[in-house]
Protein backbone atom coordinates (compact mmCIF):
# COMPACT_ATOMS: atom_id res chain seq x y z
CA UNK A 1 0.00 0.00 0.00
CA UNK A 2 2.80 2.44 0.83
CA UNK A 3 4.54 2.02 -2.51
CA UNK A 4 1.18 2.36 -4.34
CA UNK A 5 0.51 5.59 -2.45
CA UNK A 6 4.01 6.85 -3.25
CA UNK A 7 3.50 6.01 -6.93
CA UNK A 8 0.22 7.98 -7.04
CA UNK A 9 1.75 10.96 -5.23
CA UNK A 10 4.83 10.99 -7.47
CA UNK A 11 2.77 10.77 -10.63
CA UNK A 12 0.29 13.47 -9.58
CA UNK A 13 3.09 15.87 -8.56
CA UNK A 14 5.01 15.57 -11.83
CA UNK A 15 1.79 15.52 -13.86
CA UNK A 16 0.64 18.80 -12.27
CA UNK A 17 3.98 20.56 -12.79
CA UNK A 18 4.34 18.96 -16.22
CA UNK A 19 1.03 20.47 -17.39
CA UNK A 20 2.35 23.96 -16.76
CA UNK A 21 5.63 23.22 -18.55
CA UNK A 22 4.10 21.22 -21.43
CA UNK A 23 1.59 23.92 -22.32
CA UNK A 24 4.39 26.45 -22.71
CA UNK A 25 6.45 23.98 -24.77
CA UNK A 26 3.46 23.39 -27.06
CA UNK A 27 3.25 27.13 -27.77
CA UNK A 28 7.01 27.48 -28.25
CA UNK A 29 7.87 24.41 -30.34
CA UNK A 30 5.94 22.42 -32.97
CA UNK A 31 3.01 20.89 -31.02
CA UNK A 32 3.14 17.59 -32.87
CA UNK A 33 6.78 17.17 -31.85
CA UNK A 34 5.92 17.81 -28.19
CA UNK A 35 3.00 15.37 -28.38
CA UNK A 36 5.19 12.75 -30.06
CA UNK A 37 7.84 13.11 -27.34
CA UNK A 38 5.10 12.66 -24.70
CA UNK A 39 3.76 9.54 -26.41
CA UNK A 40 7.22 8.06 -27.02
CA UNK A 41 8.26 8.82 -23.43
CA UNK A 42 5.06 7.32 -22.02
CA UNK A 43 5.58 4.16 -24.07
CA UNK A 44 9.19 3.93 -22.94
CA UNK A 45 8.18 4.30 -19.28
CA UNK A 46 5.62 1.50 -19.63
CA UNK A 47 8.29 -0.66 -21.28
CA UNK A 48 10.72 -0.01 -18.42
CA UNK A 49 8.02 -1.09 -15.95
CA UNK A 50 7.98 -4.39 -17.83
CA UNK A 51 11.77 -4.58 -17.60
CA UNK A 52 11.46 -4.34 -13.81
CA UNK A 53 8.96 -7.22 -13.90
CA UNK A 54 10.94 -9.40 -16.33
CA UNK A 55 14.18 -9.13 -14.36
CA UNK A 56 12.45 -9.17 -10.96
CA UNK A 57 14.07 -6.02 -9.56
CA UNK A 58 11.86 -6.37 -6.47
CA UNK A 59 13.16 -9.89 -5.78
CA UNK A 60 16.77 -8.80 -6.21
CA UNK A 61 16.36 -5.83 -3.87
CA UNK A 62 13.17 -4.30 -2.50
CA UNK A 63 14.80 -0.88 -2.31
CA UNK A 64 16.06 -1.14 -5.90
CA UNK A 65 12.65 -2.23 -7.18
CA UNK A 66 10.80 0.55 -5.35
CA UNK A 67 13.31 3.22 -6.36
CA UNK A 68 13.21 2.14 -10.01
CA UNK A 69 9.40 2.16 -10.21
CA UNK A 70 9.17 5.55 -8.48
CA UNK A 71 11.80 6.99 -10.84
CA UNK A 72 9.85 5.69 -13.85
CA UNK A 73 6.61 7.13 -12.46
CA UNK A 74 8.38 10.45 -11.89
CA UNK A 75 9.16 10.67 -15.61
CA UNK A 76 5.82 9.12 -16.59
CA UNK A 77 3.91 12.03 -15.05
CA UNK A 78 5.84 14.56 -17.12
CA UNK A 79 5.36 12.66 -20.38
CA UNK A 80 1.65 12.10 -19.73
CA UNK A 81 1.12 15.80 -19.05
CA UNK A 82 1.78 16.73 -22.69
CA UNK A 83 -1.57 15.36 -23.91
CA UNK A 84 -4.05 17.80 -22.36
CA UNK A 85 -2.61 21.29 -22.96
CA UNK A 86 -0.79 20.55 -26.23
CA UNK A 87 -3.70 18.56 -27.67
CA UNK A 88 -6.06 21.40 -26.79
CA UNK A 89 -3.73 23.87 -28.53
CA UNK A 90 -3.79 21.79 -31.73
CA UNK A 91 -7.59 21.59 -31.57
CA UNK A 92 -7.72 25.36 -31.12
CA UNK A 93 -5.53 25.84 -34.20
CA UNK A 94 -7.86 23.87 -36.43
CA UNK A 95 -11.25 24.90 -35.03
CA UNK A 96 -10.89 28.68 -34.96
CA UNK A 97 -13.19 29.79 -37.79
CA UNK A 98 -16.39 31.67 -36.91
CA UNK A 99 -18.66 28.64 -37.34
CA UNK A 100 -16.42 26.46 -35.18
CA UNK A 101 -16.24 29.15 -32.48
CA UNK A 102 -20.06 29.18 -32.35
CA UNK A 103 -19.99 25.40 -31.80
CA UNK A 104 -16.85 25.38 -29.65
CA UNK A 105 -18.65 23.87 -26.67
CA UNK A 106 -19.95 20.93 -28.72
CA UNK A 107 -16.64 20.38 -30.51
CA UNK A 108 -14.51 20.40 -27.38
CA UNK A 109 -17.16 18.56 -25.38
CA UNK A 110 -17.01 15.69 -27.86
CA UNK A 111 -13.21 15.86 -27.97
CA UNK A 112 -12.84 15.53 -24.19
CA UNK A 113 -14.49 12.10 -24.42
CA UNK A 114 -11.15 10.77 -25.68
CA UNK A 115 -9.85 10.32 -22.13
CA UNK A 116 -12.78 8.07 -21.23
CA UNK A 117 -12.37 6.14 -24.47
CA UNK A 118 -8.78 5.54 -23.40
CA UNK A 119 -9.92 4.30 -19.99
CA UNK A 120 -12.37 1.88 -21.57
CA UNK A 121 -9.82 0.66 -24.13
CA UNK A 122 -7.25 0.04 -21.40
CA UNK A 123 -9.77 -1.91 -19.32
CA UNK A 124 -10.81 -4.02 -22.33
CA UNK A 125 -7.17 -4.66 -23.21
CA UNK A 126 -6.40 -5.82 -19.67
CA UNK A 127 -9.50 -8.01 -19.60
CA UNK A 128 -8.50 -9.60 -22.94
CA UNK A 129 -4.94 -10.26 -21.73
CA UNK A 130 -6.13 -11.93 -18.53
CA UNK A 131 -8.95 -13.78 -20.28
CA UNK A 132 -6.57 -15.14 -22.91
CA UNK A 133 -4.30 -16.53 -20.22
CA UNK A 134 -1.33 -14.35 -21.26
CA UNK A 135 1.23 -13.15 -18.68
CA UNK A 136 -0.14 -10.04 -16.98
CA UNK A 137 2.78 -7.88 -18.13
CA UNK A 138 1.25 -7.94 -21.63
CA UNK A 139 -1.30 -5.45 -20.24
CA UNK A 140 1.62 -2.99 -19.97
CA UNK A 141 3.51 -4.03 -23.08
CA UNK A 142 0.58 -3.55 -25.49
CA UNK A 143 -0.06 0.11 -24.50
CA UNK A 144 3.72 0.70 -24.47
CA UNK A 145 4.02 -0.39 -28.09
CA UNK A 146 0.82 1.46 -29.01
CA UNK A 147 2.15 4.71 -27.54
CA UNK A 148 5.43 4.41 -29.40
CA UNK A 149 3.65 3.62 -32.66
CA UNK A 150 1.24 6.51 -32.21
CA UNK A 151 4.19 8.83 -31.55
CA UNK A 152 5.57 8.03 -34.99
CA UNK A 153 2.16 8.75 -36.55
CA UNK A 154 1.77 12.03 -34.64
CA UNK A 155 5.01 13.36 -36.13
CA UNK A 156 3.38 13.18 -39.56
CA UNK A 157 0.33 15.28 -38.58
CA UNK A 158 -0.15 18.98 -39.37
CA UNK A 159 -0.49 20.93 -36.13
CA UNK A 160 -1.58 24.25 -37.60
CA UNK A 161 -3.61 24.95 -40.76
CA UNK A 162 -1.23 27.85 -41.45
CA UNK A 163 1.49 25.26 -42.06
CA UNK A 164 -0.67 23.91 -44.89
CA UNK A 165 -1.21 27.37 -46.39
CA UNK A 166 -4.71 27.81 -44.95
CA UNK A 167 -5.43 31.38 -43.84
CA UNK A 168 -7.44 31.26 -40.62
CA UNK A 169 -8.89 34.23 -38.73
CA UNK A 170 -5.89 34.24 -36.37
CA UNK A 171 -3.46 34.29 -39.30
CA UNK A 172 -5.43 37.07 -40.99
CA UNK A 173 -5.42 39.20 -37.82
CA UNK A 174 -1.69 38.63 -37.36
CA UNK A 175 -0.99 39.68 -40.96
CA UNK A 176 -3.14 42.80 -40.53
CA UNK A 177 -1.20 43.76 -37.41
CA UNK A 178 2.05 43.07 -39.25
CA UNK A 179 1.02 45.37 -42.11
CA UNK A 180 0.10 48.08 -39.62
CA UNK A 181 3.58 47.84 -38.09
CA UNK A 182 5.22 47.94 -41.53
CA UNK A 183 3.29 51.11 -42.36
CA UNK A 184 4.94 52.81 -39.39
CA UNK A 185 8.50 51.85 -40.39
CA UNK A 186 10.99 54.40 -41.66
CA UNK A 187 12.61 54.11 -45.08
CA UNK A 188 15.11 51.25 -45.22
CA UNK A 189 13.60 49.43 -42.24
CA UNK A 190 11.89 46.08 -42.62
CA UNK A 191 10.09 43.55 -40.51
CA UNK A 192 9.64 39.86 -41.27
CA UNK A 193 6.69 37.63 -40.45
CA UNK A 194 8.15 35.11 -38.03
CA UNK A 195 4.75 33.95 -36.83
CA UNK A 196 3.07 34.61 -33.50
CA UNK A 197 5.39 34.64 -30.52
CA UNK A 198 4.66 32.27 -27.61
CA UNK A 199 3.07 34.05 -24.68
CA UNK A 200 4.88 34.24 -21.34
CA UNK A 201 3.44 32.84 -18.12
CA UNK A 202 2.99 36.39 -16.83
CA UNK A 203 1.28 37.38 -20.07
CA UNK A 204 -1.07 34.39 -19.84
CA UNK A 205 -1.99 35.23 -16.25
CA UNK A 206 -2.75 38.81 -17.31
CA UNK A 207 -5.48 37.56 -19.66
CA UNK A 208 -8.74 38.33 -17.81
CA UNK A 209 -10.07 35.41 -15.72
CA UNK A 210 -7.17 32.99 -16.38
CA UNK A 211 -5.93 33.12 -12.78
CA UNK A 212 -9.47 32.87 -11.38
CA UNK A 213 -10.28 29.88 -13.58
CA UNK A 214 -7.01 28.20 -12.57
CA UNK A 215 -7.94 28.38 -8.88
CA UNK A 216 -11.64 27.65 -9.44
CA UNK A 217 -10.75 24.57 -11.46
CA UNK A 218 -8.62 23.37 -8.53
CA UNK A 219 -11.67 23.29 -6.25
CA UNK A 220 -13.83 21.61 -8.90
CA UNK A 221 -11.07 19.07 -9.61
CA UNK A 222 -10.76 18.38 -5.88
CA UNK A 223 -14.47 17.58 -5.72
CA UNK A 224 -14.02 15.22 -8.66
CA UNK A 225 -10.98 13.51 -7.13
CA UNK A 226 -12.70 12.94 -3.79
CA UNK A 227 -15.78 11.42 -5.40
CA UNK A 228 -13.72 9.32 -7.84
CA UNK A 229 -11.22 7.94 -5.32
CA UNK A 230 -13.33 7.71 -2.15
CA UNK A 231 -16.77 6.63 -3.38
CA UNK A 232 -15.95 2.86 -3.54
CA UNK A 233 -14.52 3.04 0.00
CA UNK A 234 -17.57 4.93 1.29
CA UNK A 235 -20.07 2.63 -0.43
CA UNK A 236 -18.20 -0.43 0.85
CA UNK A 237 -19.76 0.16 4.27
CA UNK A 238 -23.24 -0.81 3.07
CA UNK A 239 -22.55 -2.88 -0.07
CA UNK A 240 -20.20 -5.69 -1.01
CA UNK A 241 -17.10 -4.84 -3.07
CA UNK A 242 -18.69 -5.70 -6.43
CA UNK A 243 -21.83 -3.64 -5.77
CA UNK A 244 -19.84 -0.73 -4.37
CA UNK A 245 -17.61 -0.52 -7.45
CA UNK A 246 -20.58 -0.92 -9.81
CA UNK A 247 -22.50 1.89 -8.13
CA UNK A 248 -19.40 4.14 -8.00
CA UNK A 249 -18.73 3.49 -11.70
CA UNK A 250 -21.99 5.28 -12.58
CA UNK A 251 -20.31 8.49 -11.44
CA UNK A 252 -17.57 7.98 -14.05
CA UNK A 253 -20.14 7.06 -16.70
CA UNK A 254 -21.96 10.33 -16.04
CA UNK A 255 -18.78 12.35 -16.54
CA UNK A 256 -18.44 11.31 -20.18
CA UNK A 257 -21.58 13.05 -21.55
CA UNK A 258 -21.17 15.87 -19.01
CA UNK A 259 -18.72 17.81 -21.17
CA UNK A 260 -20.95 17.46 -24.23
CA UNK A 261 -24.03 18.65 -22.32
CA UNK A 262 -22.29 21.69 -20.82
CA UNK A 263 -20.71 22.47 -24.19
CA UNK A 264 -23.97 22.30 -26.13
CA UNK A 265 -25.94 24.29 -23.54
CA UNK A 266 -23.25 26.99 -23.38
CA UNK A 267 -23.25 27.22 -27.18
CA UNK A 268 -27.04 27.68 -27.15
CA UNK A 269 -26.59 30.57 -24.70
CA UNK A 270 -24.07 32.36 -26.89
CA UNK A 271 -20.91 30.97 -25.30
CA UNK A 272 -21.87 32.00 -21.76
CA UNK A 273 -19.92 29.07 -20.31
CA UNK A 274 -19.26 30.54 -16.86
CA UNK A 275 -23.00 31.00 -16.28
CA UNK A 276 -23.77 27.42 -17.37
CA UNK A 277 -20.92 26.05 -15.22
CA UNK A 278 -22.18 28.10 -12.28
CA UNK A 279 -25.70 26.68 -12.73
CA UNK A 280 -24.30 23.13 -12.82
CA UNK A 281 -22.27 23.77 -9.66
CA UNK A 282 -25.32 25.14 -7.82
CA UNK A 283 -27.20 21.95 -8.74
CA UNK A 284 -24.24 19.91 -7.50
CA UNK A 285 -24.36 21.72 -4.15
CA UNK A 286 -27.99 20.63 -3.80
CA UNK A 287 -27.07 16.99 -4.52
CA UNK A 288 -24.10 17.11 -2.13
CA UNK A 289 -26.39 18.54 0.57
CA UNK A 290 -28.79 15.60 0.10
CA UNK A 291 -25.81 13.24 0.12
CA UNK A 292 -24.50 14.69 3.39
CA UNK A 293 -27.79 13.89 5.13
CA UNK A 294 -29.19 10.82 3.36
CA UNK A 295 -26.25 9.05 1.67
CA UNK A 296 -26.13 6.15 4.13
CA UNK A 297 -29.88 5.57 3.91
CA UNK A 298 -30.31 5.65 0.13
CA UNK A 299 -31.05 2.44 -1.78
CA UNK A 300 -28.74 1.14 -4.50
CA UNK A 301 -31.09 2.30 -7.28
CA UNK A 302 -31.35 5.81 -5.80
CA UNK A 303 -27.56 5.99 -5.47
CA UNK A 304 -27.14 4.90 -9.09
CA UNK A 305 -29.34 7.74 -10.31
CA UNK A 306 -27.79 10.33 -7.99
CA UNK A 307 -24.20 9.44 -8.82
CA UNK A 308 -24.85 9.40 -12.57
CA UNK A 309 -26.34 12.91 -12.31
CA UNK A 310 -23.47 14.05 -10.06
CA UNK A 311 -21.03 12.70 -12.65
CA UNK A 312 -22.64 14.92 -15.28
CA UNK A 313 -22.65 17.93 -12.94
CA UNK A 314 -18.96 17.49 -12.05
CA UNK A 315 -17.60 16.12 -15.32
CA UNK A 316 -19.22 18.72 -17.54
CA UNK A 317 -17.55 21.80 -16.00
CA UNK A 318 -14.24 19.96 -15.46
CA UNK A 319 -14.04 18.89 -19.11
CA UNK A 320 -15.14 22.22 -20.57
CA UNK A 321 -12.91 24.46 -18.42
CA UNK A 322 -9.74 22.81 -19.73
CA UNK A 323 -10.90 22.85 -23.34
CA UNK A 324 -13.58 25.24 -24.62
CA UNK A 325 -13.17 27.78 -21.79
CA UNK A 326 -9.37 27.75 -22.22
CA UNK A 327 -9.86 28.31 -25.96
CA UNK A 328 -12.21 31.23 -25.21
CA UNK A 329 -9.65 32.79 -22.86
CA UNK A 330 -6.79 32.32 -25.35
CA UNK A 331 -8.92 34.10 -28.00
CA UNK A 332 -9.08 37.30 -25.94
CA UNK A 333 -8.62 40.40 -28.14
CA UNK A 334 -5.47 41.37 -26.22
CA UNK A 335 -3.62 38.29 -27.51
CA UNK A 336 -5.61 37.08 -30.54
CA UNK A 337 -3.38 37.04 -33.61
CA UNK A 338 -0.35 38.29 -31.63
CA UNK A 339 0.61 35.42 -29.35
CA UNK A 340 0.38 31.65 -29.25
CA UNK A 341 -1.29 31.17 -25.89
CA UNK A 342 -3.78 28.27 -25.83
CA UNK A 343 -1.29 25.62 -24.70
CA UNK A 344 0.09 27.85 -21.95
CA UNK A 345 -3.38 28.88 -20.75
CA UNK A 346 -4.63 25.27 -20.69
CA UNK A 347 -1.46 24.09 -18.93
CA UNK A 348 -1.76 26.77 -16.25
CA UNK A 349 -5.41 25.98 -15.57
CA UNK A 350 -4.91 22.20 -15.53
CA UNK A 351 -1.59 22.29 -13.65
CA UNK A 352 -2.66 24.78 -10.97
CA UNK A 353 -5.92 22.88 -10.61
CA UNK A 354 -4.13 19.57 -10.11
CA UNK A 355 -1.84 21.10 -7.47
CA UNK A 356 -4.79 22.59 -5.55
CA UNK A 357 -6.72 19.32 -5.76
CA UNK A 358 -3.76 17.20 -4.63
CA UNK A 359 -3.22 19.36 -1.57
CA UNK A 360 -6.93 19.36 -0.76
CA UNK A 361 -7.09 15.56 -0.89
CA UNK A 362 -4.87 15.45 2.20
CA UNK A 363 -7.78 16.81 4.26
CA UNK A 364 -10.27 14.06 3.39
CA UNK A 365 -8.83 11.23 5.50
CA UNK A 366 -8.46 13.24 8.73
CA UNK A 367 -11.91 14.82 8.26
CA UNK A 368 -13.58 11.46 7.78
CA UNK A 369 -11.77 9.92 10.75
CA UNK A 370 -12.56 12.79 13.10
CA UNK A 371 -16.06 13.85 12.11
CA UNK A 372 -17.48 11.16 9.82
CA UNK A 373 -18.59 11.18 6.19
CA UNK A 374 -21.01 14.05 6.68
CA UNK A 375 -18.04 16.39 7.16
CA UNK A 376 -16.50 15.21 3.88
CA UNK A 377 -19.64 16.10 1.94
CA UNK A 378 -19.78 19.50 3.68
CA UNK A 379 -16.12 19.98 2.75
CA UNK A 380 -17.01 19.32 -0.90
CA UNK A 381 -19.91 21.78 -0.68
CA UNK A 382 -17.42 24.38 0.55
CA UNK A 383 -15.00 23.58 -2.28
CA UNK A 384 -17.74 23.77 -4.92
CA UNK A 385 -19.03 27.06 -3.50
CA UNK A 386 -15.53 28.56 -3.40
CA UNK A 387 -14.82 27.59 -7.00
CA UNK A 388 -18.13 29.06 -8.14
CA UNK A 389 -17.51 32.32 -6.27
CA UNK A 390 -14.13 32.66 -7.98
CA UNK A 391 -16.02 32.65 -11.27
CA UNK A 392 -18.56 35.22 -10.07
CA UNK A 393 -17.02 38.21 -11.94
CA UNK A 394 -17.20 36.32 -15.24
CA UNK A 395 -20.75 35.13 -14.54
CA UNK A 396 -21.78 38.73 -13.81
CA UNK A 397 -20.17 39.98 -17.04
CA UNK A 398 -22.00 37.30 -19.03
CA UNK A 399 -25.37 38.04 -17.46
CA UNK A 400 -24.94 41.83 -17.57
CA UNK A 401 -22.63 42.48 -20.53
CA UNK A 402 -20.98 45.87 -20.99
CA UNK A 403 -21.62 47.92 -24.14
CA UNK A 404 -19.62 46.40 -27.01
CA UNK A 405 -17.38 49.42 -27.64
CA UNK A 406 -16.47 49.76 -23.97
CA UNK A 407 -15.76 46.03 -23.64
CA UNK A 408 -13.52 45.99 -26.73
CA UNK A 409 -11.57 49.06 -25.51
CA UNK A 410 -11.10 47.51 -22.08
CA UNK A 411 -9.91 44.24 -23.64
CA UNK A 412 -7.19 46.01 -25.60
CA UNK A 413 -5.89 48.08 -22.66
Amino acid sequence: PLILSAMDTTFMATYAIGNIISGKLGDTFPPTTVLAIGLFGSGTCLFFMNVALWFDFEGFSTQLGNFFILAVYFLFGFFQSTGGPVGTAVMGNWFCDKESVKKRGLIFGLWTCHQYCGDVTAALCTAWVLGAGLPYWWALLIPALTNIGWAALTLQLVADPADAGIITDDVRIRLEKLEAKRAMLKDGESIEDSGPTPITYAGALRIPMVAQYAFAFGFFKLTNYVLFFWLPYFLGKNFDAVQANLIASLYSVGMMPGGIIVGVVSDLFGGRRASVIGAFMCCLIVFLSIFSVKSEDLSASALLVMLAIMGILVGGPNNIITSAVAADLASHPSVKGSNKSLGTVTGLINGCGAITASVGLLAVGPLQAAYGWGSVWLFLIGCTTTGTLLMAPKIYDELFPKPKAEAELEALV
